[in-house]
Formats: structure tokens, sequence, C-alpha cells
């Protein structure tokens, strides 16, 4: 059963600024428990015990940076479809999954993940692009062909050599009716 910390803890009246020190201490440059607590001392003149820098570090160290990593995988993902990219469920995941697991591990470098993200956006948007061009020209060209018939129609109409009817046959059969 976890203890219920005392009201009069040493680590809870640390300030702002010292509390992220030491998280930085603890997290980031993965100091030991033991060395934590002779820095608090040198530094803080604080006093404390490696037990109550395990329970900091379980409510401070640990909650902290999974929550940071939550909410940096939301940003990511938040950022990759802001342009309106769709991606399938299982790549969702997996980016999200990357990116909380990078943002949490103590040697994680978010600036590669973040590149990582801009790639696979920019690759996303790519291929929309070479979808939209693709559909451009091939609009283009029914419009082409649209414009080609529309003059062959036009010659047909205005030869006088053809009846009413032969015409009428003409353009049907221009334009794939009979």
């Amino acid at each position: 059963m976890a203890q219920k910390p005392r009201s009069d803890s040493t680590l809870d009246s640390l300030t702002p600024a010292q509390k992220k020190m030491l998280r930085e201490w603890l997290v980031d440059e993965n100091t030991s428990y033991k060395d934590a607590k002779d820095r608090l001392y040198q530094d803080f003149n604080i006093r404390t015990s490696v037990g109550a820098l395990s329970r900091f570090y379980a409510t401070q160290c640990f909650a902290l940076r999974s929550s940071e990593a939550k909410d940096f995988a939301e940003q990511v993902l938040s950022d990759l479809t802001a342009d309106g990219t769709q991606f399938d469920e299982a790549t969702i995941a997996l980016i999200k999954q990357k990116a909380f697991e990078r943002a949490y591990a103590r040697d994680g470098n978010l600036e590669d993940l973040a590149i990582l993200a801009k790639i696979i956006g920019d690759s996303a948007k790519l291929q929309l692009k070479k979808k939209d061009q693709a559909l451009a020209e091939r609009r283009i060209q029914l419009l082409e062909k649209k414009a080609e018939q529309a003059d062959k129609a036009k010659e047909i109409v205005g030869n006088k050599d053809l009846s009413e009817q032969e015409q009428a046959q003409q353009i049907r059969s221009l334009f794939g009716m009979g």
C-alpha cells in the first residue's frame, strides 16, 4: 500500500525552480538518488533521504514525463493532420507510439522525431499533389478531346455537301451515340 506523503515533506516544500532542477538531475542527467541527495545538500542546503527522492521521482518525474510524452505524441499527430492529410489507423497508432517512446526516452531526441514527422507529412502532401496533378492532366485531356469533337462537329455542320440526315449521323458517331 502506498504511503501518504508527509505534510512536512522537504521535497514538497522546494521552490518550483528547485523542483525543476531536481527533475532535470533525476530525469535528464540520470543522476542516482544518492548523488541527487548530495547535490541537494550542496546546492540548496536541503537534507533528504533516498526514499523521499524515490517518492519524488515516482510522483513528480515519472508522471510528468509520461504526461509530456503523451502531449508530444498528440501534438505530432495534430501537426501531421493539420492540413487535412489522412493516414490509416495503423499508421496513426504507429506515429503516436513512436512519438511517445521518443519523447519518453531519457536519451530521446525530439528534434529527430519532429523531422521524421515532417518528412512523413511532406511525403503524404507530395502524394496528394501527384494525385491532383494526374487528375488535372486527365481533365485537360478530356477538355482537349471535347474541344476537338466540337471543332469536328462544326466542320460537319458547315459541310454543305452533306444532307441534314448525314450530318446528324456523323455527329452521333462523333460523340459515340450511334
